[in-house]
């Protein structure tokens, strides 16, 4: 049986944790269905819960988080220093949002806040030149619901760049059989990402909040990513299996 470890990285608003709880129960409706049969570990890193020892699962997802990289909360630190030992181990490491830019951040590259604003709802990002060479099913064109300021400025030495597009172009990136990290939350529903908005509208610049509402008709490619995820987390448990 596949083991992700899920560091979860932030604590959802009260008034959606009713219906959806907390980022680690939305990765497992999401990627259960496609990953089976799986065993999914919830840690809590807000609270300095991390496994006993790095190879206590076969791979690890890193969540999103209102956070920065380049804060001061406590929990920083050790997420860091969790990060860099799983990578020097060989446990595959998948990121998303936060996650993306932490283990950008964490393996040699850059993540910083962005001077182009808010990345909000559904917006499109094309596949780079060696994308298919991975993923040869890949979408040419890969849309996600987005909701960030924050972006991956420089990819650590061994990414291989996925997606990207002007504004945010750095978007999805591998090391192969070590690292998958996507920008765009492939666990967000549209109704997820429209009452997410609704709460932080006062957030963002005139106009926008209506704009990215406009954008949450779009077909989304999350099913694919959620496929990839699976397939990259199931590889790493077989070849963990193998060793």
């Amino acid at each position: 049986m596949t083991v992700l470890g899920i560091l979860d990285c932030d604590e959802l608003a009260p008034e959606l944790k009713p219906d959806y709880k907390h980022y680690a129960h939305m990765f497992t409706q999401l990627l259960r269905p496609h990953c089976e049969p799986l065993s999914i570990r919830r840690y809590n890193v807000l609270l300095g819960e991390f496994p006993e020892v790095v190879a206590e699962c076969d791979a690890y997802l890193v969540t999103g988080s209102k956070t920065g990289v380049y804060d001061n909360d406590p929990w920083l630190a050790p997420l860091h220093d969790f990060i860099r030992r799983a990578y020097e181990q060989g446990i595959a490491l998948v990121g998303v949002c936060f996650g993306h830019q932490m283990l950008a951040h964490s393996l040699g590259g850059e993540a910083a806040k962005s001077d182009k604003g808010w990345g909000l709802g559904a917006y499109d990002c094309e596949a780079a030149e060696g994308a298919m060479q991975w993923y040869p099913e890949a979408p040419k064109k890969l849309c996600l619901l987005y909701s960030h300021q924050d972006q991956v400025i420089s990819l650590p030495p061994g990414a291989q760049r996925l997606y990207g597009n002007d504004f945010c172009p750095n978007a999805a990136y591998l090391i192969p059989q070590r690292v998958l990290a996507f920008q765009g939350h492939p666990e967000f529903t549209v109704d997820y990402s429209r009452r997410l908005m609704t709460l932080r509208q006062d957030r963002y610049a005139p106009g926008q909040y209506q704009e990215a509402l406009n954008t949450l008709d779009k077909p989304l490619d999350a099913a694919w990513v959620a496929k990839t995820i699976s397939h990259f987390i199931k590889t790493a448990s077989d070849r963990k299996e193998k060793t």
